[in-house]
């Protein structure tokens, strides 16, 4: 997809998302411009008709024509509607051109008649306004016929003044070849030259006399139908000025969400996640919106729940996905992180695992996130964060008994204890601790689920991803911003970070479904 076509499905998601709220908002405000406006004063309205008669104009009844006239009656339309015209025909009011409110031209489209309204505050402007606005007209095409004619004269002139010069020649040459006793032959030559040359002045002379004659009978090719008529009170509708008001707070409540959702950046298309992770970083698999019930503490656990199943449908996608991903890879590490809190990454960690017990493969969770763990309340599972005690050496991950969340499967292993103890000092992880914590949880269990802390916000994060096989970044639509994801991407890379693609979750677009349609079958890419 190119960047106008994104541009484009951003605008028109921005606008289906704030259409309801526009809507209010202009609803709101074209009923206080109702309730509050006053009782305007009565305006007057007078009305004037002419003709255009000029030869575009009146082609309006010929199919061949029709065009070049609606253009010619366009033009003088605009005319009409000019700052320069108003500016004129205020002038021709004199004192009375204050109380003109504005003049404006109609035309049916099927006659080269143009109806004129003035409206006033009086009926006495509106009828002296009318008239101006004609008089005005009729002067302007008056100047700009004469202008045109004159253009014509000038080189009419000057062509005949040439056939002039060419008549006495050839009346030289005939008297000289007379008087040298030229034959007959050479004389009619010389005739019927002078003839020639007599016509074509004939020809000049006429088409001068009709031009001068327009000249001075110049009409401006306009004919007045009819003057001011009687000025009338214009009804004012009570409802008009608030429904304008209404479109207005609707066209700027509209244009203002586009702006807003342009300004934030925030990622809400799939196609928006694409553009920026590139080809090389696919979307695994799309996680819908999950439905308020299923959105808080263990009821987002949504895999292996009957009332769940469309929630549930799109975290077994997810796990085939990861096979492909991976090639069926065991054991397996898998870490789970994403570029800000509360972008759905624990839940995403927690429901995989869920999917890979199902399916029969021994799994354990490890809550890497040591500042702000949440797998214990995910699970509802009694004890503090082992993963502290795992790492320093003071539990043995193989022969403690950890809490187990049962399923269909295999039981799901969550590295908590109520004899673990956290502390509440920063612990910085050093690469060779985790390498060897994943060592140990390897020789028990083919999957190893890891809920990482958020990769902008904890370096730890980072640590974690890197000795992990292979990392999932998890993205929130319509929260992960555009340049969150890029920076997370490249702190990824920098640390070596061994990504098999993104997971999107909070997603409400129907056309993928739960698929992202970013993972290949066997390395080929999207």
């Amino acid at each position: 997809m190119d960047e106008d076509e994104l541009i484009t499905r951003r605008a028109l998601r921005s606008l289906r998302k704030a259409a309801p709220i526009a809507v209010l908002v202009a609803i709101a405000a074209g009923l206080a411009a109702f309730l509050t406006q006053t009782v305007s004063d009565p305006t007057y309205s007078s009305k004037a008709s002419v003709e255009l008669t000029d030869e575009a104009a009146a082609g309006i009844g010929a199919s061949r024509t029709r065009n070049d006239a609606l253009q010619e009656i366009a033009a003088q339309l605009l005319r009409l509607e000019s700052a320069e015209f108003e500016v004129a025909v205020a002038e021709r009011m004199g004192d009375q051109g204050d109380d003109l409110i504005r003049f404006f031209g109609t035309n049916s489209e099927e006659t080269p008649v143009i109806v004129i309204t003035a409206e006033a505050t009086n009926a006495q402007a509106a009828q002296l306004g009318v008239d101006a606005a004609v008089d005005e007209f009729v002067a302007q095409r008056v100047v700009e016929s004469n202008e045109n004619l004159s253009r014509e004269l000038t080189p009419l002139r000057e062509q005949r003044d040439q056939v002039l010069a060419d008549i006495d020649a050839l009346r030289a040459q005939l008297d000289e070849a007379r008087a040298n006793g030229a034959t007959q032959d050479e004389i009619s030559i010389l005739e019927n030259r002078t003839g020639q040359a007599l016509d074509r002045l004939g020809d000049y002379d006429k088409a001068i006399q009709e031009r001068e004659f327009l000249i001075a009978s110049s009409a401006g090719e306009v004919r007045v139908i009819n003057r001011a008529t009687p000025a009338v009170e214009s009804a004012q509708s009570s409802i008009m000025r608030p429904v304008q008001i209404a479109v207005l707070a609707l066209v700027l409540t509209l244009i203002a969400a586009v702006v807003i959702s342009r300004v934030r950046g925030k990622l809400n298309l799939l196609d928006d996640v694409r553009a920026v992770a590139g080809p090389d970083v696919p979307i695994l698999a799309t996680i819908p919106k999950f439905r308020k019930k299923f959105s808080d503490g263990s009821a987002a656990l949504v895999v292996g729940r009957r009332n769940a199943r469309r929630e549930a449908e799109a975290f077994r996608y997810m796990r085939t996905a990861i096979e492909v991903a991976t090639e069926g890879q065991t054991p397996l590490v898998v870490a789970f992180t994403s570029a800000n809190p509360n972008e759905g990454k624990s839940v995403t960690a927690g429901n995989y695992a869920l999917a890979m017990a199902r399916s029969g493969r021994s799994t354990v969770v490890l809550d890497g996130d040591l500042l702000n763990s949440t797998v214990s309340e995910l699970f509802d599972a009694e004890g503090q964060n082992a993963f502290a005690a795992v790492m320093h050496g003071n539990v043995d991950p193989t022969t403690e008994q950890w809490f187990e969340y049962p399923t269909s499967g295999e039981p799901v292993t969550l590295l908590v204890s109520p004899k673990a103890k956290n502390s509440a000092s920063r612990y910085e992880l050093a690469s060779s601790h985790v390498n060897a914590v994943y060592g140990k949880l390897e020789t028990s269990w083919n999957t190893v689920v890891v809920d990482c802390p958020p990769a902008l916000a904890v370096s730890d994060a980072l640590v974690l991803a890197k000795e992990a096989d292979v990392a999932i970044l998890v993205v929130r639509m319509g929260k992960t911003s555009r340049r969150e994801l890029d920076n997370a991407l490249i702190q990824c890379e920098q640390a070596g970070v061994r990504l098999a693609g993104i997971v999107t979750t909070h997603s409400t677009e129907k056309a993928e479904s739960y698929y992202g349609y970013g993972y290949s079958y066997g390395g080929g890419g999207e």
